[in-house]
């Protein structure tokens, strides 16, 4: 690694220091918890501009039982090589102690806008959705995301942060806002495992979420 690449691979972590440390330190004294989150998300390239995935995944609470699953579908329409185009659906099933198992039927739309340089590849998202990605909920949202990834050279591993903030549509009000850092990991030619870290912090309510999350990647 030359002084160059060291100089960028610094910047990076210190930028991963100030979006995930400080919040942290700010909700030191909220109800937190966590969990944990294991899926697999399957590609499949149609042609240069349509792509579909499916990923199922499994939700675990803080004491490592499972407390939800679900299974999610998505097309992907790029027109061009920095915009796509995006529509998923994802069925969830909600497990109850003592009650009932809910079902729930959820939906998004979004944009996405994303252009690498110098080994940084910036990323900006633009989602609808009928889910805020934690509690069940009937409200919907509108959700901008901005992500940035770094590619190590002569290196298996890709670090990438990024921040999302949800805002209600209803009253227009900003629900909550997550950071997260991650790596995902070339294992061999067309498999990745990625490794991450969320940190949710909620506005109007004293409470925050650490999630855990572990993604199998395959390419078809």
């Amino acid at each position: 690694m030359n002084n160059i690449e060291k100089y960028r691979f610094l910047v990076f972590g210190l930028i991963v220091v100030l979006l995930i440390f400080i919040p942290i330190v700010n909700a030191q004294e909220v109800e937190s918890n966590h969990q944990t989150r294991t899926s697999i998300e399957l590609g499949y390239k149609l042609s240069d501009q349509f792509k579909l995935t499916l990923s199922p995944e499994f939700r675990f609470d803080e004491n490592l039982a499972l407390d939800k699953y679900l299974f999610e579908g998505a097309a992907i329409y790029k027109p061009s090589k920095i915009f796509a185009l995006g529509a998923t659906y994802r069925f969830v099933v909600n497990l109850r102690d003592e009650k009932d198992t809910e079902y729930f039927n959820r939906v998004a739309l979004s944009a996405t806008m994303k252009k690498a340089f110098n080994r940084f590849e910036p990323t900006f998202r633009l989602r609808y959705s009928n889910y805020a990605d934690d509690e069940i909920t009937d409200k919907e949202f509108l959700r901008y995301k901005t992500s940035l990834k770094y590619d190590i050279a002569d290196s298996k591993m890709n670090p990438f942060i990024g921040i999302e903030a949800f805002q209600q549509l209803n009253d227009y009000q900003l629900y909550k806002m997550r950071y997260s850092a991650g790596i995902d990991y070339k294992l061999f030619k067309k498999n990745h495992l990625e490794v991450s870290y969320k940190f949710d912090n909620f506005n109007d309510e004293d409470r925050n979420s650490h999630i855990f999350n572990l993604t199998y990647k395959l390419k078809i």
